[in-house]
């Protein structure tokens, strides 16, 4: 009786573990890993994570602005429900860190993606890297997804 006892006690903690780990997965990415190509670098539950920096061409003698794009695939045959935070580490702090307003929610339609642009830099998809024009600019260090939930 009391080994059946411990060994539901376990499976039930053992469950709460893998459910929290799957509420709010985190994924970190340091920022010199992310190119001008798209690169996998989180697979949540059939949604692929792909990341590539965009560099906005600016106008008129100003420097450029680098974005990071984010394209979500769904590798599913039904609608998925992502809603997650964007976050940007920086060593003087992060923004998008735990903060329920940055975080963000997107249906992706059964087997396709969903894709940033620099158009949409504050978008569920697209985030601010660094803006070269100012002078005392934050280096980034590195992306994270917060808060991820997939249903």
């Amino acid at each position: 009786m009391k080994s059946q006892i411990l060994i539901k006690l376990t499976l039930s903690i053992l469950g709460i573990f893998l459910i929290t780990g799957n509420l709010f997965s985190q994924e970190k990415l340091p920022v010199e890993k992310i190119t001008t190509e798209w690169t996998l670098f989180q697979e949540v539950k059939g949604v692929k994570f792909y990341i590539k920096k965009d560099i906005h061409q600016a106008e008129g003698g100003s420097n450029n602005v680098d974005y990071a794009l984010v394209k979500l695939e769904n590798t599913t045959n039904k609608e998925i429900s992502v809603s997650y935070s964007l976050a940007v580490h920086y060593a003087e702090g992060c923004k998008g860190c735990n903060s329920s307003e940055n975080n963000k929610k997107i249906a992706i339609p059964s087997n396709s993606s969903v894709t940033g642009n620099t158009a949409d830099g504050f978008s569920p998809v697209a985030t601010l890297l660094i803006n070269h024009n100012q002078k005392d600019s934050y280096i980034p260090l590195f992306i994270s997804t917060e808060n991820l939930i997939i249903k």
